[in-house]
């Protein structure tokens, strides 16, 4: 059963056709036993007559005697000539877009795929990168509890060793070493 503060809401729907089937019945019944809900309706009733009123008296007021010379002169009238309707077209559609904008959004996408490409060919140095039988070498040599030597550079100026017995690493910087160990 609907309740007033309910059909408060649905009478004006009612009035408009909004409401269907088994709603509209119930909205319907209310709207038919309540005074108040019968009032809104009433209301919303007259208000659509005084609606009318006002604009069928404010349509007979407007000179519609010159309406259609209207058209049919507009209708004769030569097209304009497509470059004049591009230009219309273009700054209609594109009033918000500015080709200095438009410009800087492709070099930004230009850039960024420069970059993404650029860092895409750099590969890791190769004293970074071990070999599997490089890794196989370096973990036998920790299984013996032994001191090795993890890197050496191309120069033999640089010589990192380690020894896992006592956690120690010595890293050996030499800018002459005659191609001896240090």
């Amino acid at each position: 059963m609907t309740t007033c503060s309910q059909a408060e809401r649905l009478v004006p729907l009612l009035y408009d056709g909004e409401l269907a089937g088994p709603l509209r019945r119930e909205v319907a019944v209310h709207v038919s036993g309540c005074a108040v809900c019968t009032r809104t309706l009433g209301a919303l009733e007259r208000g659509q007559e005084l609606l009318g009123q006002a604009l069928d008296a404010q349509i007979e007021e407007i000179d519609f005697s010159h309406f259609w010379d209207g058209v049919v002169s507009k209708l004769s009238q030569p097209q304009l000539p497509w470059t004049v309707r591009w230009q219309l077209w273009r700054e209609r559609r594109w009033s918000g877009w500015s080709l200095r904008a438009l410009g800087w959004a492709v070099a930004a996408a230009v850039l960024l795929i420069i970059t993404t490409l650029f860092l895409s060919r750099i590969s890791p140095p190769k004293s970074l990168t071990a070999t599997p039988e490089q890794k196989t070498e370096q973990f036998a040599a920790l299984a013996n509890n032994q001191a090795q030597i993890e890197s050496l550079s191309a120069g033999d100026t640089v010589l990192l060793w380690n020894e896992p017995a006592s956690n120690a690493t010595v890293i050996w910087v030499s800018d002459e070493n005659d191609g001896e160990m240090p």
